[in-house]
């Protein structure tokens, strides 16, 4: 799997009422990057996240989204089968323009 973590952002700043503005922001920045948001849920395991799957049209592979406010953390993640040719080119793109946008910094797990 391949993450990006935005790090030390402003995300701590966030009161729980404006959770919804923070989602808004992160589903705008994935449009203006061409992709369609197919899901919206959160995960089970982090209680109270934030998680979105988005695609480039009708192609292959699934670039998600995960923000998780208890812990002000946001990253995004391409699974290893869901890797697609537009996901590996996007995905440091948007988590640049997702750390700028919340300043914050871009780390790498791979």
């Amino acid at each position: 799997m391949l993450t990006y973590e935005v790090k030390d952002s402003d995300l701590h700043k966030v009161k729980p009422m404006d959770e919804e503005i923070i989602c808004e922001e992160i589903e705008e920045l994935a449009g203006r990057h061409g992709l369609k948001l197919t899901q919206r849920t959160t995960l089970s395991t982090k209680k109270g996240s934030y998680h979105w799957h988005f695609k480039k049209g009708k192609e292959k592979g699934v670039l998600e989204i995960t923000y998780w406010p208890k812990r002000h953390q946001l990253w995004l993640d391409i699974h290893d089968n869901r890797r697609a040719e537009w996901n590996l080119e996007i995905i440091e793109r948007l988590a640049e323009d997702l750390s700028e946008h919340f300043c914050g910094k871009v780390e790498v797990n791979q």
